[in-house]
């Protein structure tokens, strides 16, 4: 090979280094993102809540009008919700009145709106923000990986938290209204155990330890990340 040759293949080399180097690979259709850390807001939160005691909760909720005659619960279905610790909230009022009263946040008394710029409710009923409810957990980092997001949180005696991030895996030109989207939410603890996963907006499964990950494309935890 002439010398001439050789120095235009090392050019070429070069720059196919330096275009992988610029995250090329992290890219997905359209040059958005679908790797890396996802900054997110704190929103409805309280640092102070502790769950009730299922006494005053069956006082207060669970014989309520709202459910005790309603034929869309059952008391076990009920139980089952006030014990979880995540809950994806899906925008209106109505939910947000049946998450506060089934998972007991109805006795916080230091709630918080939080952070300036959360979504009041169109973007997540719409899913171009994602909102997650965090109970008796701390939001350390969020990261996407192809079509998952890794939230990394650390277990608190007391508090709770409502947190949103822009749902980058929705599309961009998409003209539906409401497109059918296809993601996967996994809760990791900071040492990158699995606690729980949804898919696409439903409900959190809780992982059975037997059968949590223990390996996550998530650094090591960080402080709680702003946009």
């Amino acid at each position: 090979m002439k010398a001439d040759s050789r120095a235009l293949a090392i050019v070429v080399l070069l720059v196919a280094v330096v275009a992988a180097a610029c995250g090329g690979d992290g890219e997905g259709e359209g040059g958005r993102e679908t790797s890396g850390p996802v900054p997110f807001l704190v929103c409805d939160s309280s640092e102070s809540w502790t769950r009730p005691s299922e006494e005053e909760q069956s006082e207060r909720v669970w014989q309520g009008e709202r459910y005790s005659e309603g034929a869309n619960w059952n008391l076990e279905q009920l139980q089952a919700a006030f014990r979880e610790d995540f809950v994806h909230w899906h925008g209106g009022a109505s939910e947000s009145l049946d998450l506060s009263l089934q998972h007991g946040l109805w006795s916080s008394k230091d709630r918080s709106p939080g952070d300036q710029g959360c979504d009041g409710g169109p973007g997540v009923f719409r899913g171009e923000v994602i909102s997650v409810y965090l109970l008796l957990h701390e939001a350390k980092e969020v990261r996407l990986s192809d079509d998952t997001y890794w939230i990394t949180v650390e277990e608190t005696p007391t508090g709770f938290q409502e947190i949103q991030f822009t749902n980058l895996l929705f599309p961009e030109d998409t003209t539906e209204e409401y497109p059918e989207l296809h993601y996967t939410v996994v809760i990791v603890d900071t040492a990158g155990t699995e606690l729980a996963r949804a898919e696409s907006g439903g409900a959190f499964q809780v992982t059975a330890q037997e059968e949590a990950q223990t390996t996550t494309p998530t650094p090591e935890a960080t402080e709680t990340a702003q946009p």
